[in-house]
């Protein structure tokens, strides 16, 4: 679900939802990156910009309980910054992390998954890597606080997706997956395995073999298809791939002997 959330009437798609058998799998906090949190939001040096951006990540998390969803994604796309010498950076982590804190403390029963992305918009962002993700993580040191793993954003930032899972469980933050493929020079959000064929089997398998439940969603923009077909068609290819990933034999891999296969 995606915000403006004084657009979503709740008492209209309950009914629908449950007629169809469906859940909401996140409530994305989007309005963290409204053009008045152009400078930062979350970590906002102005206290009152802080708090309006934290209103707006408790607004994504009142919507999700009242949507029976545990899940918010928070990607704070405004909290960077674009020169040099704009920005105190250790102030402005602390900050961003106060904001968590105090969102995770409001509403326990609610998962905030951090997404993050190494640029755009701002040309460098707070949370560029899996690594400055899982930092924040343990500095919060709060259970309902993880990692949404987006697969376009991971080759951004020059990582291998599956070894980013890999890490993200490791210290049992993998909340969420968003799949979609890239270039790597955008945020292409092209459909899943249009260019990185091999990359997605492998991701696939690392979460298969990691016993991820979580969910597993479509994050792109087909702009230039229809999205019923784009989204039929990422789903049919997703599923002949998880069949390829999940016949893999991996004695036969031999990941450990370090020999490179071919």
């Amino acid at each position: 679900v995606i915000c403006p959330y004084d657009n979503i009437d709740v008492a209209a798609i309950r009914p629908v939802l449950a007629e169809l058998g469906l859940k909401v799998s996140a409530v994305l906090a989007s309005g963290i990156n409204d053009l008045r949190f152009q400078l930062g939001g979350l970590s906002a040096q102005e206290e009152k910009t802080r708090t309006d951006a934290l209103g707006e990540l408790k607004k994504a998390a009142k919507l999700a309980q009242e949507l029976d969803c545990d899940l918010v994604n928070v990607w704070p796309g405004q909290d960077g910054f674009d020169y040099a010498f704009q920005l105190d950076y250790t102030a402005a982590w602390d900050k961003m992390l106060t904001s968590l804190k105090e969102a995770a403390r409001s509403y326990p029963d609610i998962r905030f998954a951090l997404e993050y992305k190494p640029y755009e918009p701002r040309a460098a962002s707070l949370l560029p890597t899996v690594w400055s993700a899982l930092v924040a993580c343990q500095e919060l040191d709060s259970p309902n606080v993880g990692i949404t793993l987006d697969f376009g954003h991971a080759v951004l930032a020059n990582e291998n997706p599956a070894q980013a899972a890999a890490l993200a469980a490791r210290y049992g933050r993998l909340f969420n997956v968003h799949l979609n493929d890239t270039l790597g020079r955008f945020d292409d959000d092209f459909l899943p395995a249009t260019k990185h064929v091999m990359e997605t089997i492998e991701f696939l398998w690392q979460l298969k073999r990691l016993d991820y439940t979580g969910w597993v969603s479509l994050d792109m923009s087909p702009a230039r298809q229809v999205p019923e077909e784009a989204v039929t068609f990422s789903i049919d290819v997703l599923e002949a791939l998880w069949e390829k990933a999940s016949s893999l034999d991996e004695a036969a891999l031999d990941l450990k002997s370090g020999d490179v296969i071919c």
